[in-house]
């Protein structure tokens, strides 16, 4: 995953986009992931992908096709990964792979609990975002009507209350870690139950 990802952002022609997505179809297909349910988590991504090609107008509608594709290219990457494997076993993964950093001191397992807790909101965004979504069309929102322009501003009307919410959720969060004395004791391990056995 982290050499596919520095790989995307190195490329720099159409020809290396074809040969990574052609790698990562090949990827999903073997893992035999549910497409529709995949596909339905990345639409809240659309908004950044639209925004994306707008914003790069000025220097070619074709640049700005290229940078959106990497970012999906990096999101189906990333969906792949998190729908292949539970929550513990990415996180034993993240914290066997930044093990040697313990050596400097670094928290390997606070950074672990992070990357845990982004993957648990992943399915929470998608909730707050068909709820929202779900108003703001019950309230006249035409996502899929006007230009760019107002398709975009459309957009941020979901996209706001969403991180809002977001926040929120965070911050409870937090307050609940805190109340449980998080970080007040060195955690020993990040692995399940280890067998034991009575000897005599």
């Amino acid at each position: 995953m982290l050499a596919y990802s520095v790989a995307l952002f190195v490329a720099h022609s159409w020809l290396a986009m074809a040969m990574f997505s052609i790698a990562l179809a090949a990827v999903l297909l073997c893992a035999r992931i549910d497409m529709l349910k995949m596909l339905k988590s990345l639409v809240p991504l659309l908004v950044i992908l639209v925004f994306t090609v707008v914003a790069h107008i000025p220097q070619g509608i074709g640049e700005g096709l290229y940078y959106a594709l990497r970012i999906l290219l990096l999101a189906l990457a990333t969906l792949a990964v998190a729908f292949s494997y539970d929550d513990t076993q990415l996180v034993r993964a993240f914290s066997s792979f930044l093990g040697p950093l313990r050596a400097v001191r670094v928290p390997v397992d606070d950074i672990a609990t992070m990357f845990s807790i982004a993957i648990r909101f992943i399915p929470v965004s998608m909730d707050e975002f068909q709820r929202v979504s779900n108003a703001q069309r019950a309230r006249g929102a035409r996502f899929d009507e006007g230009n760019v322009v107002e398709r975009v501003k459309c957009w941020g009307s979901v996209l706001v209350p969403i991180l809002i919410g977001l926040f929120h959720r965070a911050s409870v969060l937090a307050q609940a870690m805190e109340a449980r004395c998080y970080g007040s004791a060195r955690r020993t391990s990040l692995h399940g139950d280890e067998r034991m056995g009575a000897s005599g």
